[in-house]
């Protein structure tokens, strides 16, 4: 397939309409439809294999090490490849896309995709996704070398802003919804007895009944009870020892599962990755209604409270990169890691922000039940 090629010195302000760019619009139309859906599915599964709370029982991607955290990119590289079928670039990208290169650049930092000089003059697919922002981005965009600023060691370069930012043809706009990390919108003491079972089996059942009423997705349970086949499983001996127990785990996959979700209070359930644990005597509503505000409010709490400390980390280290540059020019002695990705920090961050999250909560549960404010 023949296919034009922008030139650098006609590159339009702004994405390049349809028609300007056939590569880029080759590209858009593959990566387009229901892109929302599955790049979101893409980041959430990336992001949890590298978390592996089932082996681990980590719950965020703050506990990783540095060299984890520097291999999602790769992960999200193979996943997107995976998911769409996509063979090896024919002039050295991380795809063919219909005949078209295409790279692909992950940063958990929006704006912070790191483009080696080989993509120079090709399309690349930049995602982004932040839990705890709680928002992803995927866009395509020619990389040329007016709007790429900076370089490391590798001399990898970042893309311009606001200038090479607006140049992005974006399939998923920027501030779009992350699918959620499922942990992180727990209390803490569920997701510790959640991830406290060594055996799958244990953890999977204790996922349903501390999470009654709320839908819960495959992906959640294959990454936190290491099961590969829930569907069966829950088909089976677990669900029916739920069942004795006044709980009943139903899928969206079938029309009466469908139909009995709606009879104890939960309308939401839609398709086959979805299962929900509802009380056979109809109690759940209720039940989910009264601990929905501390769980949603302890959630909340910990993602400001680590992002005010993860932010303060990023400016201090920016700080002192730059008076050791102004120190001494001539010394290439900078670490190639981004802020967010000190993993010695941010391990000590998240239980930091974990424990006080959880006494701001309690505080407020305990100011709601004595009616006047605890003194700070």
């Amino acid at each position: 397939m023949t296919v034009g090629r922008v030139r650098n010195d006609l590159a339009p302000p702004g994405p390049p309409p349809p028609g300007f760019d056939t590569e880029l619009d080759i590209a858009t139309a593959f990566f387009a439809p229901n892109a929302v859906d599955r790049m979101g599915a893409i980041i959430r599964k990336g992001t949890d294999e590298v978390i592996a709370t089932a082996r681990t029982r980590r719950w965020t991607l703050d506990q990783c090490n540095d060299q984890e955290k520097g291999y999602l990119g790769v992960n999200i590289e193979n996943i997107v490849r995976g998911e769409y079928d996509l063979g090896e670039g024919l002039v050295g990208m991380d795809f063919d896309v219909n005949g078209v290169d295409v790279d692909c650049k992950w940063s958990r930092n929006f704006g912070g995709w790191q483009i080696p000089p080989e993509a120079t003059g090709h399309l690349c697919l930049l995602v982004y996704g932040d839990d705890i922002a709680g928002d992803m981005a995927v866009g395509l965009l020619r990389i040329r070398e007016e709007i790429l600023v900076g370089g490391n060691r590798d001399a990898k370069r970042t893309v311009q802003s606001p200038g090479g930012i607006n140049e992005i043809r974006w399939l998923v706009q920027p501030g779009t919804p992350i699918p959620e990390n499922f942990l992180m919108s727990l209390r803490k003491q569920d997701r510790d007895a959640i991830r406290a079972p060594r055996g799958g089996d244990a953890r999977a059942r204790e996922l349903f009944i501390r999470c009654e009423g709320m839908i819960i997705y495959r992906h959640t349970i294959e990454s936190i009870g290491q099961q590969l086949d829930e569907a069966r499983r829950f088909r089976g001996e677990t669900r029916q020892q739920l069942l004795e127990e006044g709980f009943e785990v139903l899928n969206g996959h079938w029309k009466a599962d469908r139909q009995r979700a709606k009879d104890l209070g939960c309308p939401s359930l839609a398709n086959k990755a979805q299962w929900v644990c509802l009380r056979t005597d109809g109690s759940t509503p209720a039940r989910r209604a009264a601990l929905d505000p501390a769980r949603i409010a302890e959630a909340e709490a910990y993602r400001k409270l680590f992002s005010r400390q993860i932010t303060a980390e990023r400016r201090a280290k920016r700080q002192a990169r730059k008076a050791l540059k102004v120190a001494n020019a001539q010394m290439n002695v900078i670490h190639d890691v981004a802020p967010d990705e000190d993993a010695a920090y941010a391990v000590g961050a998240v239980a930091e922000a974990e424990t006080t999250a959880v006494r701001t909560v309690e505080q407020l549960e305990l100011e709601r039940l004595l009616g006047w404010t605890v003194p700070q």
